[in-house]
């Protein structure tokens, strides 16, 4: 089983990727960041409305403390402001897929661009990923330009294929790249 960094070392300043010690201020805070922007992220991620108190997010935060999953939260300006991470993983195929939100206040900074770029290198380097995947809506082009961003290869698009609680309908835009791929990438 991997074992993945308590903290990443980024290069935008301010800007931090960490597992925190687990305790109720985290789920509190994780909470807080969700709920400041749920109509934001509400036509585009399906679990938003289900997250009504810290305590439901108690579970996620003791998820991401983990030092044996690839989950960070996003830390800018020392607030809790977002999270990246692999939410699926499969073992047989070697694939690993990477989600991750942020907040509407630090959209535009390149935080989730170089957090995202972090996950990958770790699902490579310490995951023994053969391929790293990003899904996003096709409609959410901020989401959609982190991966053509990392130069993740668009495989095609998945109609209909996610159902929101809302009754939103999405297609959804399969990315991803190889680890052949990323080590061509990290010679240049």
């Amino acid at each position: 089983m991997a074992e993945y960094p308590r903290e990443i070392s980024v290069k935008k300043p301010n800007f931090s990727l960490r597992k925190p010690e687990l305790g109720f201020s985290v789920a509190r805070d994780l909470f807080l960041a969700v709920d400041k922007n749920r109509n934001f992220f509400r036509p585009w991620l399906g679990w938003v409305d289900f997250v009504k108190s810290p305590e439901d997010e108690f579970e996620v935060a003791k998820s991401v403390a983990q030092n044996d999953t690839c989950k960070y939260f996003v830390y800018w300006y020392m607030c809790l402001v977002g999270m990246v991470g692999v939410v699926r993983e499969d073992k047989s195929s070697r694939t690993m897929e990477v989600g991750y939100w942020l907040g509407q206040d630090v959209n535009g900074n390149g935080v989730m661009t170089q957090a995202v770029e972090q996950v990958q290198n770790l699902c490579f380097e310490r995951g023994g990923a053969n391929r790293v995947e990003i899904r996003c809506a096709t409609e959410n082009k901020k989401s959609r330009a982190i991966p053509e961003r990392l130069n993740f290869k668009l495989d095609g698009v998945l109609r209909q294929a996610e159902i929101l609680p809302s009754g939103i309908i999405h297609d959804v835009a399969v990315y991803s790249k190889l680890k052949s791929e990323w080590e061509k990438g990290k010679q240049k």
